[in-house]
């Protein structure tokens, strides 16, 4: 799957500070039924006032890049933001066909991001280094904000921390899946 540019932040918006690759963040979006398109459209539309972005939006057909790669994005609070290379949001569909082909996606490019920045494909884990849930964050004192995601929304598509665990582990192939960089 090729990113697509469309809505990617310009030269002047969003942050210019390098992150630390400690951790790579997993949102999911809260936006019932919102696809990729239209949810980066609004972060690049809205950057001047809200402020908030991520680098990478999936659902089940594409992916939309918003942030640049390797610098800070405003999606986690602080300072989360400036331990993540990279953060995910995944659309949630109420469809399960749509929202299970989403998810395969999310979990390859969270792979693809961590192994990019040298990053354990560990899950909410204690470490000082992983892959991260909002939610995880916001428990450990990494955010100020007050986040679950992904947790709301992937227990309802059958998506427990162990499958997630596994999943990332191991990623998932096929050439509907396969990452394009």
């Amino acid at each position: 799957m090729k990113r697509n540019f469309k809505y990617a932040l310009s030269d002047n918006e969003g942050s210019s500070q390098l992150a630390t690759p400690r951790f790579i963040i997993a949102h999911s979006t809260a936006t019932p039924n919102g696809e990729a398109w239209a949810i980066s459209r609004n972060m690049k539309n809205s950057i001047n006032t809200s402020q908030t972005y991520v680098h990478l939006v999936i659902d089940d057909k594409s992916i939309y890049q918003v942030g640049e790669l390797g610098y800070v994005a405003w999606g986690a609070g602080s300072p989360a933001n400036s331990l993540a290379p990279v953060q995910i949001e995944l659309c949630e569909f109420s469809n399960h066909r749509k929202a299970m082909k989403a998810y395969k996606h999310y979990v390859n490019w969270l792979r693809w991001s961590a192994k990019k920045y040298g990053i354990p494909l560990t899950l909410d884990t204690n470490s000082y280094r992983g892959i991260k849930t909002h939610s995880w964050l916001v428990q450990h004192g990494y955010s100020n904000t007050d986040h679950v995601d992904p947790w709301q929304y992937l227990p309802k598509i059958g998506v427990s921390k162990a499958k997630f665990q596994k999943d990332l582990q191991k990623g998932f192939s096929g050439a509907n899946i396969a990452l394009t960089k």
